[in-house]
């Protein structure tokens, strides 16, 4: 039997619903309850539209007229996501922002194992990324050449962090998030014969010589130290971005953005 989301109000602060939502800033909790939070209409309904599902659903009630609000409030109960009805004040806890949204999702996190088959596609794997922003960028820079799925290799930033998935802009919602150990990663690229293309400054091709042939995984490393040696000797092409300026290196997700473009430049779908 289909479940029916509920409607309610709440302008309390201290309200225990609101609290538990408000924890959901901390990595801790959003670990333990497999709930994030989204904000917006646009990304609230991206969410919707790609079968995530809402625990709860948070407008301003005082917006209650807003014909997009009412109808992601429709589809939202029809799926069984409880509708909440709030206050700026409570928007702002929530959201930790002066000037936030006027709604807000909570939503139940998703997961996936690494794929058995590539197909022509292109994936992304992230060792020991630590910039929430620059995660949610490349999320968004993934979704934006059609990339299938964002892997993360050890310890990663949270994508269902607030700063992560505002970056994202809804991206998040497009894209197959996986968790994997670097041995994993290694036996599986190894099972399955995957293509890694790393990148580093050492012993590596210039971006526009590579052959980006599909499918593939793009590997980028640490925001400081970059790949570990494990990572870089299970690589079948190492490549590198030229520096002509001072500067020693890009932004990770300037990097990201420049390989994935000449990638599909070399693959024009």
């Amino acid at each position: 039997m289909t479940k029916i989301g509920k409607q309610s109000e709440i302008i309390s602060l201290s309200n225990v619903t609101i609290k538990t939502i408000s924890s959901l800033s901390h990595r801790k909790y959003r670990k333990e309850s497999h709930l994030f939070i989204a904000e917006g209409i646009r990304v609230c309904k991206e969410a919707l539209d790609n079968d995530w599902s809402f625990k709860y659903f948070l407008f301003d009630k005082s917006n209650v007229d807003n014909i997009q609000v009412n109808e992601l409030i429709n589809k939202i109960i029809s799926k069984g996501g409880d509708i909440i009805g709030v206050t700026p004040d409570i928007l702002k806890k929530i959201s930790h922002k002066d000037n936030p949204q006027n709604v807000l999702g909570v939503i139940e996190q998703k997961h996936s194992a690494l794929p058995l088959n590539l197909y022509k596609n292109t994936f992304v794997a992230l060792e020991c990324i630590r910039d929430p922003g620059n995660l949610g960028t490349i999320l968004r820079t993934m979704d934006a050449v059609g990339a299938k799925g964002c892997i993360l290799l050890g310890e990663c930033t949270d994508p269902f962090s607030y700063e992560s998935v505002r970056a994202s802009m809804g991206a998040i919602f497009n894209l197959n998030i996986i968790n994997s150990s670097v041995e994993n990663f290694i036996q599986w690229k190894i099972k399955n014969k995957v293509t890694l293309i790393g990148t580093a400054l050492k012993n590596a091709s210039d971006y526009t010589e590579t052959k980006w042939d599909l499918p593939f995984v793009l590997v980028l490393g640490n925001e400081q130290k970059g790949l570990s040696n494990k990572i870089l000797s299970s690589c079948d092409q190492i490549i590198k971005m030229p520096m002509l300026g001072s500067s020693d290196s890009l932004n990770l997700a300037v990097s990201a953005g420049v390989a994935l473009y000449e990638s599909i430049r070399k693959n024009p779908k």
